[in-house]
């Protein structure tokens, strides 16, 4: 399918691996010309040649999300490469896990700055030229935590910082989706139940499966039991609804929240 898109210059942070890797590819691969953002220049490098080999054009920009100064300075690289972003994909350093009791006020500072701050920047330095062009598509690949919190009863893990700051990251995309809405641009929030994204994700579950005294076998054995469709889910298949709601077809759908967990969601308690 002909998403519209072709020639669009497209802005993706966290775009070195993962999740954002493969959206940057796929909308690659939808003729866009990416800018991909991520601090490991390395795999930012393995990214652009992956996206570079299927035809398309991509540029690397190493950036860290966690410093407001970053974000004025991709949209000026994707400029000077391509033009201002047309699509902007955000992909939040997220929270750690953990309980109340482990975590001070800086901590909680710390989460909402990356979660809210950080986004509020982002819109902030891509807007003003989608408003110029009354056409633009933000996307947040956020948490399935922005609308039910994550509980140690049905998990096996605490939360407390995504469970306290992702809602509030959701609320600003809903108010920032309406205030937009005029310019023709849409802001949309995809929160990915358990994707299987490799290495970083076995860590993550690791140390989730020893604070509970689980091998990491087990611990993923339990999980995979409570999604419906019995497995994790795969990072093309969020890019790819990803990819759909940058499209020109997408041009009513705004201030959405999609989930892509398997229907998790729905006996999630």
């Amino acid at each position: 399918m002909d998403l519209g898109i072709k020639g669009r210059v497209a802005l993706v942070t966290g775009g070195s691996h993962g999740i954002g890797r493969c959206v940057a590819e796929e909308l690659g691969r939808n003729g866009c010309k990416v800018v991909v953002v991520a601090r490991g220049q390395e795999q930012l490098d393995a990214t652009v040649a992956a996206i570079r080999g299927e035809g398309g054009e991509a540029i690397s920009f190493s950036g860290d999300l966690t410093k407001f100064e970053s974000y004025p300075a991709m949209v000026a690289a994707a400029e000077a490469a391509f033009g201002l972003p047309d699509i902007a994909i955000y992909s939040p350093v997220a929270p750690l896990s953990g309980s109340f009791d482990d975590y001070d006020d800086s901590a909680f500072d710390t989460a909402f700055t990356n979660i809210v701050k950080g986004f509020a920047h982002f819109v902030r330095s891509v807007s003003p030229a989608m408003k110029a062009r009354q056409w633009g598509r933000i996307v947040t690949i956020g948490s399935g935590h922005g609308r039910l919190p994550a509980r140690l009863s049905t998990l096996g893990f605490d939360y407390v910082l995504a469970n306290t700051v992702r809602p509030a990251g959701l609320g600003l995309s809903r108010t920032i989706a309406d205030e937009l809405a005029p310019f023709g641009i849409t802001v949309n929030t995809i929160p990915p139940g358990f994707v299987d994204t490799g290495a970083s994700y076995d860590a993550f579950f690791q140390t989730c499966a020893d604070a509970v005294g689980q091998t990491l076998e087990q611990f993923r054995h339990d999980l995979i039991n409570r999604i419906p469709m019995k497995r994790f889910g795969r990072p093309e298949e969020v890019a790819s609804l990803c990819a759909y709601l940058c499209s020109q077809n997408a041009s009513y759908i705004t201030g959405q929240y999609m989930l892509v967990d398997g229907g998790r969601m729905e006996v999630y308690y």
